[in-house]
């Protein structure tokens, strides 16, 4: 009998997070009695303690231990404490994320044969990245036969959220009913990035010929960067970088008609509450990471070094060139397609 699952997901960026969560939906249906742990990294510890399908968070502290083996033995020592019948790792490439239930004991163990971690796992599958990320965890689940034939994206912000967004919005003079276009600037690597620039000539195109509102998203992390594009862009946006939760972020950028964002956490959490969105990609692959579900659109450019996975890039004719090759005049005319139909009856200028 099942009574006690460890899911093992230590990558710990937000997207990470929301991507796994069909797994974590497709366990907890199959075992709805079972307690499910998931050991995780602190940066995303607060968004998954409201998570509708984790019992319990258990914080990996390899990055603020002092001595990494120190951390490892902690790790060990409360999984083997906990009496996990089945421990599962989605940690797509890490070989610790297998050696701690491995070291507690933990009877079963499964996940996929990267790093050479089969040697700890007493069921393992080879691993592919030809597939989405989210198909990617549900593979693994298949080695314990759960096939989960609804795989769709959730982000689970609440009504509470959506209220503290509508009173934001209305601060700036935006009722329940007009449109508004959501842009995220930054993302994780700089390597992932659009230039400021770039944003601008997007965003005063379709600010001159519709008078949508645009409001900036972000992390507090990313507030410089929003007071550097407000300062050289030369076009009027609402700047809420910083300014919301990770769950009034979800809100926001549910109330958002459609969400223009470079490969990064908000990108997923656009797609996950269902906000038309145009991703802009880089370094990183589509196939894997592109926003999940329908409704979205990819932009990328066929650069031979991409997609590279390099959080600097290693050209030196033409660096960046992945992003640098997008246009401004693509990006515009993809949100004019994703946009509502009602904004054409906002034209400002034609």
């Amino acid at each position: 009998m099942i009574d006690r699952i460890l899911v093992t997901q230590t990558g710990g960026w937000i997207g990470d997070m929301i991507l796994l969560t069909p797994a974590l939906r497709a366990l907890k249906r199959t075992y709805p009695r079972a307690h499910l742990a998931l050991l995780l990294r602190p940066l995303v510890a607060d968004l998954m303690a409201t998570h509708p399908y984790v019992d319990e968070i258990i914080i990996d502290r390899k990055a603020q231990s002092r001595s990494r083996l120190k951390s490892l033995w902690t790790s060990v020592d409360h999984t083997r404490r906990s009496h996990f019948d089945l421990a599962i790792v989605l940690h797509p490439t890490s070989f610790r994320n297998a050696l701690i239930p491995f070291l507690a004991g933990v009877p079963e163990r499964i996940g996929s044969n990267v790093s050479a971690r089969a040697i700890l796992l007493t069921k393992s599958c080879p691993d592919r990245t030809d597939l989405h990320e989210v198909h990617r965890y549900l593979r693994v689940l298949a080695l314990i036969d759960i096939h989960a034939p609804n795989a769709d994206l959730e982000f689970w912000h609440t009504e509470t959220d959506r209220d503290a967004v509508r009173q934001i919005l209305a601060t700036h003079g935006i009722s329940a009913t007009d449109s508004v276009m959501g842009v995220n600037l930054g993302t994780t690597w700089d390597t992932k990035r659009w230039r400021l620039e770039n944003f601008a000539a997007v965003l005063t195109q379709v600010q001159n010929r519709f008078g949508v509102p645009i409001v900036l998203t972000g992390s507090a992390s990313e507030i410089s960067l929003g007071e550097a594009f407000q300062q050289s862009a030369g076009v009027e946006v609402i700047d809420l970088i910083g300014k919301t939760t990770l769950t009034q972020l979800g809100a926001l950028i549910e109330r958002c008609d459609v969400y223009l964002t470079c490969d990064s956490g908000a990108m997923h959490i656009a797609a996950a509450v269902g906000t038309p969105t145009i991703a802009l990609f880089g370094p990183t692959s589509p196939v894997r990471h592109r926003p999940y579900g329908e409704g979205h659109y990819v932009i990328e450019k066929p650069v031979a070094c991409r997609p590279c996975y390099k959080r600097t890039c290693l050209r030196t004719d033409q660096p960046h060139l992945c992003m640098t090759e997008i246009r401004v005049e693509e990006v515009v005319e993809q949100i004019l397609r994703s946009g509502k139909r009602e904004w054409a009856t906002k034209v400002v200028v034609d």
